[in-house]
């Protein structure tokens, strides 16, 4: 089996209650298929903008296999498409801003963002509330990626010391 596949269980109520056991669990399986190094340093590489440059640390972090752990927040280019499914998101939904994700927060809509109009390769991380209406979307930020991974270590910590409690 391919090492960049692994299988998620998907399941929801209706599902469980409507289908033979049999059928929900095929259909419960769904394949992902998660992105090999080359992949992502191709990928983010086709989505920035011209003469945007990435920090290093963020480089660093990406040609780590496995991507290094970050929950509770995801990186968008663990999984095949999603970065470019989330540079198409944020560029329909926000079209004045120069926007280039790379994680997102997993139980909310709010995607983190490198300003993609910065050029100095020390670019500020911006929180941009997806779904929101234009004018609305941004909730603060980071001046650099270095501080915002400092800040998600710490509240990495402190959720997996809740998740532990729980």
């Amino acid at each position: 089996m391919d090492s960049a596949l692994r299988y998620e269980l998907v399941e929801s109520e209706a599902s469980r209650v409507s289908r033979p056991p049999e059928a929900h669990r095929r259909a419960t399986v769904r394949e992902r298929r998660l992105t090999t190094v080359e992949e992502r340093q191709v990928e983010v590489l086709l989505i920035a903008p011209e003469g945007f440059q990435y920090p290093e640390r963020f480089q660093r972090a990406l040609a780590q296999d496995p991507l290094p752990d970050i929950d509770p927040f995801m990186w968008t280019s663990e999984d095949e498409n999603q970065t470019k499914n989330w540079v198409d998101i944020v560029g329909e939904q926000y079209p004045a801003r120069s926007l280039v994700p790379f994680a997102k927060q997993q139980d909310t809509d709010d995607v983190f963002c490198f300003d993609g109009g910065d050029h100095s390769g020390n670019p500020p991380v911006l929180i941009i509330h997806t779904f929101a209406s234009p004018g609305t979307e941004y909730r603060g930020q980071w001046t650099s990626f270095d501080v915002w991974w400092e800040e998600m270590e710490e509240h990495r910590a402190a959720w997996l010391t809740e998740q532990e409690e729980d």
